[in-house]
């Protein structure tokens, strides 16, 4: 029995073991099998890894491609991050730099989003005829410039051969004339008294031949005085149709702001247009054509330059409720052009405030607050100095009285020196602006155009105001309620020179 025992239980630590050895075994199996799977795993996913990452770069040169064939309609900034993200190829660097050098050919006129390889030949085209058509127009201007200078120059050579001719012609008969004075003149003096008659005659001749090469050379002289008279009027009719100036507006309010119909203003002129705080302008109708006739609906002042080309303005006057400001409105100074200082000269007296006495300092200060130069012009020796024609009005106000021309001939020679010389400095001014082409424009239209930019800059004070410039201003407050202070006066009440006293 115990026997029996011994053998069950050493057959059981055998089939024990047996067992535990099995298992030990199919560990390792497993833990072998399952590193091995492990690792074809790890492989797999780094494959998937580095396939998705080719996928997406060729997905990116693809998408790339496309922008610079214009397809997909991709912007500047989605471009840019393509390029970004397949630049570290050489082939594609390559691609990009040729790409990026053709795109350069576009003007700045066409946007980054349109720049693409399909638009590029039709642009190069449009330049090209562009180009050409200015061209072809250039050498048109060319061929008739020298159409032009070729007649004048046959012209004038044509009228200095005719007078060559006529000169030739005369010298020719004077020499023929004084040869045959001297052979007469030896025959005389072979014939003597015989001789003397036709000596005489000779003489004569002679002095008619003389005669006939002074009227000669007085008809040479006259028509080259008329040629030289034709070719300065030709140069003043030039400088006139070149100084023709012609009024139109500088820009337009782009939005209102405020109450009472708008206290500030935006503008579309900024730092580009080279505006400036205090400029003084115009508010006219946005329907307005010309801005002279134009009426002025309110006055507006620069106060703050906000780009290049926006800048806000304070309203300084209106003409009425009735005309409010609003949005694409025009506004207009003749006192300030982009980009230059607008000049004015003045000559003669200048009187606005109608007191007789001359107002040119007062003149100037008004200019200058409206945001004009003004040049100090002056006549030296017959010469005008300071003026050109970068000067845009030249006003003129009242010129110099010498005197009546009635008078005596020993009053008029007793008049001021002085003045005679500053009349004559006068007229050289105006003709020289004239010649030069600045617009010479009365003193009234002057002070017009200062009163119509700010009437604040003509109004005059002193004994010239006048009292229909000064309107009373309505309040259109109501009170409804007073203290009682101002309702019951218990004090004493005056009246005249008796002072009452209310119970």
């Amino acid at each position: 029995m115990v026997a029996r025992d011994d053998s069950v239980i050493r057959g059981s630590l055998i089939a024990s073991l047996v067992i535990l050895v099995l298992s030990f075994a199919l560990n390792i199996f497993l833990w072998q099998w399952g590193g091995s799977q492990a690792d074809t795993a790890d492989r797999a996913k780094d494959q998937l890894s580095s396939t998705q990452q080719t996928l997406r770069v060729l997905q990116s040169k693809a998408d790339l491609m496309k922008a610079m064939l214009g397809v997909g309609g991709s912007t500047e900034a989605e471009r840019e991050e393509l390029i970004r993200s397949v630049g570290g190829e050489e082939d594609m660097q390559a691609i990009i730099a040729q790409y990026q050098t053709d795109m350069a050919y576009f003007g700045q006129e066409v946007a980054p989003q349109d720049q693409n390889y399909p638009k590029l030949p039709e642009f190069l085209v449009s330049s090209i005829r562009s180009n050409n058509e200015i061209l072809a127009k250039a050498r048109q201007d060319v061929d008739k410039a020298q159409e032009n200078a070729k007649r004048d120059v046959d012209n004038a050579r044509s009228a200095q051969k005719v007078a060559e001719d006529a000169a030739e012609k005369a010298a020719n008969d004077l020499a023929d004339a004084q040869q045959k004075f001297a052979e007469e003149r030896k025959a005389m003096k072979a014939q003597t008294e015989a001789t003397a008659d036709k000596l005489t005659k000779k003489s004569r001749e002679l002095l008619a031949a003389t005669d006939a090469a002074k009227v000669a050379e007085d008809e040479f002289n006259k028509k080259v005085a008329q040629l030289t008279a034709t070719i300065e009027s030709q140069r003043q009719e030039l400088n006139r149709l070149r100084s023709d100036r012609f009024e139109s507006f500088q820009g337009e309010v782009t939005s209102v702001r405020g109450r009472n119909g708008g206290n500030v203003v935006m503008i579309n002129l900024g730092a580009a247009d080279q505006l400036r705080p205090n400029v003084t302008f115009g508010v006219l109708d946005g329907d307005a054509t010309r801005p002279e006739e134009a009426d002025v609906k309110a006055t507006i002042r620069v106060t703050r330059i906000r780009d290049s080309h926006l800048a806000s303005a304070n309203v300084v006057s209106r003409a009425g409720i009735a005309s409010p400001i609003v949005e694409g409105d025009k506004i207009y100074s003749p006192f300030w052009a982009p980009g230059r200082n607008v000049k004015i000269a003045l000559v003669g007296d200048i009187d606005i405030d109608g007191d007789g006495e001359p107002d040119n300092e007062a003149v100037k200060a008004q200019i200058r607050a409206a945001g004009a130069e003004v040049v100090e012009t002056q006549v030296v020796n017959g010469q005008v100095k300071n003026l050109d024609n970068s000067v845009r009005f030249l006003v003129e106000g009242t010129r110099t009285e010498l005197g009546d021309v009635n008078a005596d001939l020993a009053d008029v020679q007793e008049m001021n020196n002085e003045k005679v010389q500053q009349l004559e400095n006068e007229g050289i001014l105006i003709a020289a602006a004239q010649e030069m082409g600045v617009t010479v424009i009365p003193a009234w239209k002057l002070n017009a155009y200062l009163r119509t930019i700010d009437d604040s800059l003509t109004t005059p004070l002193g004994s010239a105001a006048r009292g229909s410039d000064f309107q009373p201003e309505t309040n259109t407050f109501q009170t409804r309620s007073l203290p009682s202070i101002y309702k019951q006066q218990e004090e004493a009440l005056e009246r005249g020179n008796q002072v009452r006293i209310r119970p």
